[in-house]
């Protein structure tokens, strides 16, 4: 089991949230948004911004196809997604389409954050932070890890098949190097609370 790297005191911010997928990101976000945080999820933006009606999802519509689409004209993440995880370049392709949009959305929100709540923490939520080169923006890096089979059997839960759940792991750097890379990690491993508790650990009140 993975450990904490330090404590960290004074929390340097902004903090840059990241860690593989299914390892208990967003259980670390609503831990730290019951102690007052704030929590700019681009995971939120991404569904924000590719609403039917928004420039790009007009544009991940032209580029990907009708077939895409709900009755209601939103995108099916799912079958969206099985494409883009199935084929390095139609990824590639979503990602220079929907990725300047999202950065946009989330630095305006951090600027007007900053600005209108000086003395709140706050921090980013970026699945591939790393993947995309945007350490040098954040004071400190925070990542969640956990083992390959609790990813795995996390997405499968979820209702992907072993398959697409490897897929979505070879997409992303490896957890390991993203937690040596960052400046604090948190093992996501377990029951929630046992995540949580890290928290106490260094010092998040």
């Amino acid at each position: 089991m993975a450990s904490l790297k330090q404590k960290i005191v004074p929390i340097p911010l902004p903090i840059g949230l990241t860690g593989g997928v299914a390892c208990g990101k967003s259980t670390l976000a609503e831990g730290l948004r019951a102690r007052g945080w704030h929590i700019i999820d681009t995971d939120q933006i991404a569904h924000d911004v590719m609403r039917p009606g928004e420039a790009t999802w007009k544009i991940v519509v032209d580029a990907f196809g009708p077939s895409i689409l709900q009755p209601d004209k939103s995108i099916d993440r799912k079958v969206l997604g099985r494409l883009v995880f199935a084929d390095p370049f139609l990824r590639v392709k979503l990602n220079e389409i929907t990725h300047p949009a999202i950065r946009s959305a989330w630095q305006r929100e951090l600027e007007e954050r900053t600005r209108t709540h000086p003395s709140q923490f706050l921090a980013v939520m970026i699945p591939l932070l790393f993947e995309c080169k945007l350490e040098q923006l954040f004071r400190a890096i925070w990542c969640v890890g956990a083992s390959r089979a609790a990813q795995i059997s996390r997405l499968k839960a979820r209702g992907f098949s072993e398959t697409e759940a490897e897929q979505r792991l070879s997409s992303q750097l490896p957890v390991t190097d993203k937690m040596a890379r960052s400046t604090l990690a948190f093992w996501g491993e377990g029951k929630p609370s046992i995540l949580l508790q890290q928290l106490d650990q260094v010092g998040v009140s």
